[in-house]
């Protein structure tokens, strides 16, 4: 059991690994991560975030069609399933909770800032606060959005 285990992590770092040396890709994955976080301040996060229409989340206009395919099947650490898996099962979980919670409003929606962007970012290892302080990134998303650029 200790050996699955092992294999299970090297696999998962690996497929992190993957995903933040293709840099266009670990680019987009922090601008999500970033919209998520400031969909309320920022109408650049909230444009962007309006035009997803996977309930996954993880779909145009931040990934092409094969980045969606690694997201979805990368497995996070400490996960036995994918992202993708993980994602339904917690709006699953989220949805349900609401209903019973908010029949009396008829609110049902998630909260991208607090139902989402925790999943996301534990599942890439990426701290919101270092997004937020990282000066460079967040001059390069205010002027490029998802595109990166090459210095």
């Amino acid at each position: 059991m200790a050996n699955n285990t092992k294999n299970f992590k090297a696999k998962t770092s690996s497929q992190l690994q993957s995903l933040q040396n293709d840099a266009q890709c670990w680019h987009k994955i922090k601008v999500f991560l970033f919209d998520l976080r400031h969909f309320k301040e920022r109408t650049d996060s909230r444009d962007r975030l309006e035009l997803i229409t996977d309930p996954s989340y993880i779909a145009a206009p931040y990934f092409e069609p094969p980045e969606i395919q690694s997201i979805k099947s990368f497995i996070p650490g400490g996960c036995d399933i994918t992202l993708g898996q993980l994602i339904e099962s917690t709006l699953d979980e989220k949805l349900n909770r609401r209903m019973k919670k908010r029949v009396a409003t008829a609110d049902y929606r998630v909260c991208a800032a607090h139902d989402l962007a925790p999943v996301f970012e534990q599942a890439f290892g990426v701290r919101p606060k270092d997004l937020q302080k990282d000066k460079m990134f967040v001059k390069s998303l205010t002027a490029d959005g998802l595109i990166l650029r090459q210095s």
